[in-house]
């Protein structure tokens, strides 16, 4: 049996079964139909025992591979679990796998995680400019170098949207980022300072303005200079690979780095009410001042209203307008639950 890039969400892993396969075919394990480099399973041991370490065999556990998709994201959406099971089985190199149970042998530590609350809740309700329950941004900078963008998953494109009382069609001149004596607070930015939202697709940048039904919205293209330097906070488990770590930096990526950076991701892309906006603003706007201030050009998050990516780009210089397409909203959606 092989397996193939495409049973795996880490770039890393993809890289090496490429780089050292020596056949093409079909893979035995996920549903991607096309022709691919093929691995025996077993080949990977060395990658993924110090991930295997982490985990030791209790009854009242889970099964390997879904503390494996849990806690690092490994398997892509091309195989479902009963075939990741096998696919572990197979690397592992062990055949009672469907029987078994396990737990981590290592505690998450929330000390980032508490700091940090502890410091945008002064920001927010005590101290605004001088906080003194500040965080250490040197170490904060260092574990925004696990989330750069790679240079092929950058986006060629993005695209942005403008709600549009006019007869005729905005021009691309007038789809930019707002002047900034008209720029108010936003999820990234203070009032005043102007930066430039965008999204990964049409239908996320329509749903992120947020229009009414038969209102008409402009979408502008962008082309996305590829020099561009881009935090990605979509979804860490995904984008930092545990594969080809040493067991120190391993431990310490589960124990403390990676519960804060999924927070992080997951503080950018929360809905937010508009009368809280003022006060629930200040972190993310702290965290990507703190982004900008190392040289990075903007950030990726996910969106909270649409399967697409929100873009925030500090400069707008790495972006050149395309054209401008009108779209009619035909419908929207509200969904809700009882309040308990």
């Amino acid at each position: 049996m092989f397996c193939c890039p495409n049973c795996f969400t880490h770039a890393f892993l993809k890289d090496h079964i490429k780089k050292t396969s020596k056949q093409d075919g079909k893979c035995s394990f996920c549903s991607y139909k096309r022709v691919s480099p093929l691995l025996t399973p077993a080949v990977l041991i060395d990658l993924f025992q110090p991930l295997f370490d982490l985990y030791v065999e209790e009854s009242g556990g889970r099964p390997l591979n879904e503390l494996l998709q849990v806690d690092w994201h490994v398997f892509s959406k091309h195989i479902d679990k009963k075939k990741q099971l096998q696919l572990v089985s197979k690397i592992a190199g062990l055949k009672v796998l469907n029987s078994q149970r396990f737990i981590s042998t290592l505690v998450m530590n929330n000390e980032f995680i508490d700091r940090w609350d502890a410091f945008t809740n002064e920001l927010k309700h005590e101290n605004r400019f001088f906080p003194k329950k500040n965080i250490d941004t040197n170490q904060l900078s260092e574990l925004f170098n696990y989330l750069i963008m790679p240079k092929e998953q950058k986006f060629k494109h993005v695209f942005r949207a403008r709600i549009n009382h006019r007869s005729e069609i905005l021009p691309i001149t007038e789809m930019g980022k707002p002047p900034l004596e008209k720029s108010i607070d936003g999820r990234a930015n203070p009032k005043g300072i102007s930066y430039f939202y965008a999204a990964s697709d049409e239908k996320t940048t329509i749903a992120e303005i947020r229009p009414y039904k038969t209102e008409t919205v402009c979408v502008a293209k962008y082309q996305v200079n590829p020099k561009i330097s881009l935090i990605d906070l979509r979804a860490p488990k995904s984008t930092i690979s545990p594969f080809g770590l040493d067991d120190d930096s391993l431990s310490l990526l589960y124990k403390e780095h990676m519960p804060f950076l999924v927070l992080l991701g997951d503080v950018l892309s929360k809905p937010i009410l508009p009368q809280k906006k003022e006060l629930e603003y200040l972190p993310t706007q702290y965290l990507c001042e703190m982004i900008k201030n190392y040289n990075f050009n903007g950030i990726v998050f996910k969106s909270s209203l649409e399967k697409g990516d929100n873009c925030v780009f500090f400069d707008d210089s790495f972006l050149k307008g395309i054209k401008v397409e009108t779209f009619i909203v035909t419908e929207t959606s509200v969904k809700s639950v009882k309040e308990a």
